[in-house]
C-alpha cells in the first residue's frame, strides 16, 4: 500500500488517512476524510474520522466504522465537518466492502486493464445531474456536499475482490485535477509508493485544494 498527501494553496492540511491491519487474519481498513472547510477544525474533523473509521472499520464493516467516525466527531466538540470513504480488505471475504459519505472517491482498476469509478459524489451538483439534461461540470454546485460524516446515512457497495487488480481511494483535490490516464498509469506502478505519489504530484504542489492518495494492489501485504 502506498500514500501520498500534497497541501497545495490551501492554509492548511485537512486531508486525512488512516490505515488498521490485523496480522492474524490479514484484515486491512484503510479510511480517507477531507474536512470541509480551509481552518484548523476542519484538519482535526477529518484526523479524529479517519483514525475512528479505520480502527472500527478493522473489528466490523466499513459502514460501522463511518458510524463510529460520526460518533468519535460528536463525543469531540469539533464543529468542522468531513467527507469520508472507508474500505475493507478481507482474505475471507470474496468481496472488498466500501462505505462513504461526501466527495472522497473510490476507483478500481480491474484485473481486465478496466478503470471504474466506484462511488459517486454526494453533492448537490451530482444531485442535479441525475435528474436534468445536464452533463457537464457545475461548479457553483458540485462542491455543496449533501451527506458528512455528521449528516445523512452512508451509502455502501463492494466490489468482487478477484476481479480487483488495484484500488484507489482519494480526495476530491485529487478527482477533479488528474485524467483517468493518469490514475490507470498510478494503478499500474510496480512501487504503491511511486502510483501515490503521482496522483498527489499531479494534483499539484501549488494546486487549488488538499490532495490524498491511497493506492492498494489487491495482492499486497
Amino acid at each position: 500500500m502506498g500514500g501520498a498527501q500534497r497541501q497545495g494553496r490551501r492554509e492548511v492540511q485537512a486531508d486525512a488517512f488512516s490505515v488498521g491491519g490485523d496480522r492474524a487474519t490479514g484484515r486491512i481498513a484503510v479510511a480517507v476524510t477531507d474536512g470541509i472547510g480551509d481552518t484548523s477544525a476542519a484538519a482535526d474533523a477529518a484526523e479524529l474520522t479517519a483514525g475512528a473509521a479505520a480502527t472500527t472499520a478493522l473489528a466490523s464493516t466499513p459502514e460501522l466504522g463511518c458510524l463510529g467516525a460520526r460518533s468519535k466527531l460528536a463525543a469531540s466538540g469539533v464543529t468542522a465537518d468531513a467527507s469520508i470513504v472507508t474500505a475493507l480488505f478481507d482474505p475471507a471475504h470474496s468481496r472488498i466492502r466500501i462505505a462513504w459519505a461526501g466527495l472522497c472517491r473510490v476507483y478500481a482498476l480491474t484485473t481486465d486493464g478496466e478503470l471504474q469509478r466506484v462511488t459517486y459524489d454526494h453533492s448537490l451538483g451530482e444531485r442535479i445531474r441525475h435528474h436534468s439534461a445536464q452533463s457537464g461540470p457545475l461548479p457553483m454546485y458540485d462542491r455543496k456536499v449533501t451527506r458528512t460524516v455528521a449528516r445523512h446515512e452512508f451509502v455502501t457497495t463492494s466490489l468482487p475482490a478477484r476481479g480487483t487488480a488495484s484500488i484507489l481511494l482519494c480526495t476530491d483535490g485529487v478527482s477533479q485535477n488528474v485524467t483517468d490516464q493518469t490514475i490507470i498509469a498510478a494503478l499500474l506502478c510496480d512501487d504503491l509508493y511511486d502510483g501515490a505519489e503521482l496522483l498527489a504530484a499531479a494534483a499539484g504542489i501549488d494546486g487549488p485544494d488538499n490532495a490524498t492518495a491511497i493506492v492498494r494492489r489487491r495482492s499486497a501485504c
